[in-house]
């Protein structure tokens, strides 16, 4: 893709090149520019007050437009250093105009007419509004069943985009990672690991590409053997690949025959000959056991075993590209368009990259949009992307910038981020109101706190939904509903190979914050005199907080019921000590089952070999609440708490698989419907994020396999922290109290002295 500059007369008149989109853009008539620009930025109307989870993604912008403008007094006409901008005012202008953060339409006009006023050559706004960049892909319309239309983007030019950008491409893992200790980041977790569908399947040798399933010679023990490989991988600390294999040796008496030993680890680097894969001459292969015995492998086993791996069949068909899996975390949320109390239902979708870091991750620029609508309900929505994820998990064809070369890469769905009820939808699950309420057990309100019942499965899913459907009567079908916990609404992403149960981890947020935590404290407050109220509040103003930051929002004693997630992981740090002179034995028992709880869940790092203990801190908290009050059985939320050992050990720590920083990106699409003229809220919100990744893509260096980029001076200007960080590039630090180190510590150690208390305190009372 070649990026054009223009000249004046082009930027004035609007004939501009729109970056050969394959999609069909809009005229850019005057007509359809006035149109455009009224659609993209419409002007100042009455806010109200945001919602309290939100409020600081949604802070004014001025100060971060103040450092923009200033970098613009320095700015001199070098032609050709900002192309496809003639200079560096033009291209600061057209990233304020396009910016994540829209401002209305008199401002953005003043702010324009000023830059105009300094430089008389600054394009119109209108003509900005409507320029598109190289790598702009046009969002693509969909009706759902009712007839309504929506705009989705394409998660394949996304991907594409994001891989052709040195700044991504340089950052992401192609392969598991095995951790020196503990699981950090989602690739360090089992999920990547061991399911296949993620199995990266090819890794580069010095003799060439190698692939799952090829014969090679390696240096093994400092002797050159003959094996099959089964996984790659990295390690933290190392250098390159390595790669586990089986070794395979020649059966000392029989011709052709072969037997499979020991399984090893080796650099990939050591593979010295990739040898022809096993034909009709082999006569049999044994499988050795650990007590030496000999097992013959079946025909259909041999058979796999000598057929080539189909991903290396594509590659060479292809013409021998690399081949990466690229695996994909979809989030879905609803969220208001409004910024006042009226409710307006925006359901979205995005994606992030599972091979990015966590710190990465928690940018918005690396947070990409997918779709939204306030007309469609977001299972209809859902249609269009399986479509697109059923590419992806085929594989697409991307050029690569860290290979600097193209690729094959294929992009299955890793797990879907979201809050239990929209869980349940994703799943096919009647959600919390049905007797079965659990989406991943089969578990029932009798035993929902004893443990864990029979997984729920994918094919059993899809085998319920049959049979409710072909039920003759209304009554059978509610019997069976009742039975199986399954709703048979149409559900497209059943169509898709992965297990939609196990893949909807347990969200820390909205299970932990927003669940016990929640229900606990409004019914101490309620318990509560007014007298003892006004003590909670002085007693929190009395607790030294030297290792936290961040406090609670609002006054604990007439607020308690507007409290948000950050309020609650707040108040988990500090309920055992400004409510401890308020609670009985067996409550004090639930607050400190639920505090060792909250330190397993937000921790930096899960360590699997403690598995076990993290079970039995979570089966504890269930005993204690049991005992507690019989009613709590019948909490989702309360089960939940005993799948998350589990969902950690798939996802890494729960810190990689939460939602916080995908609901703070809500404020970014409710501003984008705020600053419209609200006619066509889904395409105009999907067309600003298109243009906004099209603005990275091009400001960052990125080319399609051309050697054409833009002018060094742009992508200088693009990686300054005021620009990275006004378009949301840059995480601003403002601690959460909870990671910073030492505060985990300290919280251990004031829970060993309550139990310790706790412990005295029983022995005088006997």
């Amino acid at each position: 893709m070649e990026i054009c500059a223009s000249t004046e007369a082009e930027w004035e008149s609007g004939n501009v090149d729109t970056g050969g989109s394959s999609t069909v853009t809009e005229s850019h008539s005057p007509s359809a520019i006035a149109s455009d620009e009224l659609s993209l930025a419409i002007g100042d109307e009455d806010i109200g007050h945001l919602d309290e989870a939100e409020k600081d993604s949604e802070s004014s912008s001025d100060s971060d437009v103040a450092n923009i403008l200033s970098l613009t007094n320095s700015s001199a006409n070098k032609e050709g250093q900002y192309h496809p901008f003639l200079s560096m005012i033009s291209a600061m202008a057209y990233i304020i105009i396009h910016s994540p953060r829209p401002m209305g339409l008199s401002n953005l006009t003043f702010v324009c007419h000023t830059l105009r006023c300094m430089f008389p050559a600054l394009p119109s706004v209108s003509t900005m509004v409507s320029y598109r960049l190289p790598g702009y892909r046009a969002p693509e319309k969909f009706y759902s069943p009712s007839g309504v239309p929506f705009y989705v983007n394409s998660i394949a030019e996304t991907i594409k985009l994001c891989l052709a950008n040195p700044d991504i491409a340089k950052k992401m893992e192609r392969y598991p990672v095995l951790p020196k200790k503990g699981f950090r980041e989602i690739f360090h977790g089992l999920q990547w690991r061991n399911d296949t569908r993620f199995q990266a399947p090819m890794a580069t040798s010095p003799v060439g590409s190698v692939f799952l399933k090829d014969i090679v010679q390696s240096s093994i023990a400092g002797a050159i053997c003959v094996s099959i490989i089964k996984q790659f991988y990295r390690k933290e600390g190392h250098n390159g690949v390595f790669a586990s294999v089986q070794v395979l040796q020649v059966h000392p008496s029989e011709l052709n025959t072969y037997i499979l030993s020991d399984i090893v680890e080796i650099p990939v680097s050591t593979i010295v000959t990739i040898l022809p894969q096993m034909d009709s001459r082999t006569r049999h292969v044994y499988k050795k056991g650990h007590d030496g015995s000999l097992t013959i492998v079946s025909d259909n086993e041999l058979a796999e075993m000598s057929s080539p791996h189909p991903l290396k069949t594509r590659s060479i068909m292809c013409g021998s590209l690399p081949v990466f899996m690229v695996p994909l975390i979809i989030f879905s949320d609803d969220t208001s368009g409004n910024r006042s109390k009226v409710w307006n239902k925006f359901d979205s979708w995005c994606f992030l990259l599972a091979g990015l870091r966590q710190k990465d991750n928690a940018q918005f620029c690396n947070i990409h949009f997918i779709c939204t609508s306030n007309q469609v309900p977001v299972m209809e929505m859902a249609h269009p992307l399986v479509d697109q994820l059923l590419e992806l998990e085929r594989g697409i064809v991307v050029f690569d910038a860290q290979l600097n070369t193209n690729a094959l890469i294929l992009a299955p769905v890793i797990c879907f981020l979201c809050d239990n009820p929209r869980a349940a939808e994703i799943c096919s699950h009647l959600g919390s109101g049905t007797l079965r309420f659990c989406r991943i057990c089969r578990v029932d309100h009798t035993n929902s706190l004893t443990g864990i019942c029979e997984e729920r499965k994918r094919s059993s899913t899809i085998q319920e939904v049959q049979l409710i459907r072909s039920a003759h009567t209304q009554a059978e079908r509610k019997r069976l509903r009742t039975l199986y916990g399954t709703s048979e609404k149409e559900n497209h992403l059943l169509q898709l190979p992965v297990d939609l149960h196990q893949s909807t981890p347990i969200e820390s947020l909205h299970t932990l914050g927003l669940g016990p935590y929640k229900y606990l404290l409004r019914e101490k407050m309620e318990q509560l005199s007014e007298k003892q109220r006004k003590e909670v509040v002085a007693r929190i103003a009395a607790l030294p907080s030297s290792g936290l930051t961040g406090g609670i929002s609002s006054d604990i004693s007439r607020h308690y019921k507007s409290f948000v997630g950050r309020d609650f992981k707040f108040l988990a740090q500090i309920a055992m000590f400004i409510f401890s002179p308020y609670l009985s034995e067996a409550e004090i028992e639930v607050w400190l089952a639920l505090s060792m709880v909250f330190k397993m869940v937000y921790c930096d790092e899960f360590e699997p070999q403690k598995i076990e203990l993290y079970r039995d801190v979570c089966h504890r908290f269930a005993r204690a609440i049991d005992c507690y009050s019989v009613t709590w059985r019948k909490k989702l939320k309360i089960h939940l708490i005993l799948h998350l050992p589990d969902s950690m050990l798939r996802f890494g720590p729960a810190s990689s698989f939460n939602t916080e920083r995908c609901e703070s990106y809500n404020s970014v699409i409710r501003s984008r419907n705020v600053y419209s003229n609200r006619q066509a809220p889904s395409k105009d919100i999907a067309t600003a994020f298109a243009i906004q990744e099209s603005i990275r893509f091009t400001f960052s260096g990125s080319c399609y396999n051309t050697s054409e980029r833009c002018g060094e001076d742009l992508v200088n200007l693009y990686h300054t922290k005021e620009v990275q960080a006004f378009l949301g590039g840059e995480v601003q630090e403002r601690g959460s109290g909870i990671h910073k180190h030492g505060t985990l510590r300290k919280l251990e150690q004031k829970l060993h002295w309550l139990q310790y208390r706790l412990h005295w305190k029983g022995k005088r009372c006997h």
